[in-house]
């Protein structure tokens, strides 16, 4: 069997469902599993509904506006009479559940984590049972499966632990028979539930992370993420026109990628699919017969080039905290970093000697409160507006000239830090933000178009 994950852009709307109802149908003799996420812009609206009820404000449009939605979906994009009331009935249960959840929340005044849990489930809740019809409509036999019976986690409300042990044998008891009669399973993501019942979510990357579940606990063949996009690219091709799909990346690239910027998928959401030895591919939905890009263990790679990809954030914060009157003194670093864990501030890159530190991290509203604290122990410099490029690959330490290669494209741009990751898998560097472009383009000319930087 294989999973197949199809994210919410892949399901927006009608003529997308469709799109990956063909899909599924030409990957029937596979024995597929599909788990999707919630259509569109769903959850985006269910936040929306959440927020708006903490701050005591009407929701009713906004939840009808989501019913509407959905029920528009299955008038186009099924035509049989019989699935498609099957369809509807899904939707006006799960809009009658939603609406049950909002007047609770408003006679407690409250909107506790299981309440939310509860709301941001019903996207996926729902579009689970559309895509299930409209499989049946083609005449697959389509099964819709409440994934609260299959993901069983903790009680962490918001960014739940699957446990594992008891969800793979929630998954082989209610998956095995129906794969068995050659059924086609399909899950909502992104939701699971404690043994006592209790609605619990996964948090990011959560969709992605039940289809990694099932793909390791039930021993499939391939795991899928069906995306809007060709797979992990050499640079965003928004920044390179001549940006192109990379054909396979270690589980150790995939993890830098998403961390700097240019992530395709959260590492953690495939991390048991990886460790199970289960193959995984990203490929396009709207491209379905593209390549993808796999994702691999290292020692299952073939030779390739040296560099992966090309990654940025923009808006970034560099601060720079150094006391001359810690020269020789031990616990400088202790002190400043105690700041940090204090105010549960994590950095993204760092740069020490024995009287200074710089890092680089998100703006926050906490960013003031940091400027104090550490003006405690030592001076602190604070720079806004820049921004952090990095170059990712595998093999960079193991490969004499590289680093060459890129300060020289870079010879032009004034680096404010550089920052060479311990474990060799990618050299990042600290630019103004309007420098941001012009250093990918004159990074992917050097690494992979085989010129000079103009």
């Amino acid at each position: 069997m294989i999973v197949m994950k199809f994210g919410g852009t892949s399901v927006k709307d009608a003529a997308a469902v469709d799109r990956v109802a063909g899909i599924i149908s030409e990957r029937v003799h596979l024995n597929p599993v599909v788990v999707v996420s919630a259509t569109g812009k769903t959850t985006d609206e269910l936040v929306d509904i959440l927020d708006r009820l903490e701050e005591s404000r009407d929701v009713q449009a906004l939840a009808d506006h989501i019913e509407t939605n959905h029920h528009k979906l299955v008038t186009e994009l099924i035509s049989n009479t019989e699935h498609r009331t099957t369809a509807e009935k899904w939707v006006g249960r799960e809009r009658e559940r939603l609406g049950k959840l909002i007047e609770g929340m408003k006679c407690l005044g409250e909107v506790s984590l299981r309440s939310r849990d509860a709301v941001l489930s019903v996207g996926e809740r729902v579009s689970a049972p559309i895509l299930a019809s409209c499989l049946a409509s083609r005449g697959l036999n389509a099964v819709c499966v409440d994934p609260s019976e299959l993901i069983v986690t903790d009680n962490t409300h918001g960014a739940a632990t699957p446990l594992t042990t008891r969800t793979a044998a929630r998954c082989k008891a209610v998956l095995g028979p129906l794969l068995d009669k050659g059924a086609i399973p399909v899950v909502g993501g992104y939701v699971g539930a404690t043994d006592q019942g209790v609605i619990t979510t996964l948090g990011r990357g959560g969709s992605d992370l039940t289809a990694s579940l099932i793909a390791s606990v039930m021993g499939a063949e391939n795991l899928e993420f069906w995306k809007d996009v060709d797979g992990i690219l050499t640079a965003d091709p928004r920044v390179v026109e001549a940006a192109r799909p990379v054909d396979a990346v270690s589980f150790r690239e995939a993890a830098e990628l998403a961390f700097l910027g240019a992530g395709v998928l959260h590492p953690a959401s495939i991390q048991p699919a990886v460790e199970a030895g289960v193959p995984v591919v990203i490929k396009n939905s709207y491209s379905p017969e593209t390549q993808g890009t796999r994702i691999v263990l290292r020692t299952k790679m073939a030779p390739r080039e040296v560099v992966t990809s090309i990654a940025y954030k923009r808006d970034q914060v560099m601060l720079n905290v150094y006391s001359t009157r810690m020269l020789g003194a031990s616990g400088f670093l202790r002190r400043v970093f105690e700041v940090f864990d204090r105010l549960a501030i994590s950095v993204d890159h760092i740069a020490t000697s024995e009287v200074n530190v710089t890092v680089t991290l998100k703006d926050s509203e906490k960013l003031h409160d940091l400027e104090d604290m550490l003006g405690e122990v030592a001076n602190v410099e604070v720079t806004r507006n820049m921004g952090v490029v990095s170059v990712v690959g595998e093999f960079i330490s193991a490969t004499s000239g590289v680093a060459g290669t890129i300060l020289a494209a870079l010879s032009h741009i004034n680096l404010s830090l550089i920052t060479y990751g311990g474990s060799g898998v990618n050299l990042s560097v600290v630019v103004n933000n309007d420098q941001v472009p012009w250093a990918v383009k004159a990074l992917h000319r050097a690494l992979f178009e085989g010129g000079e930087p103009q």
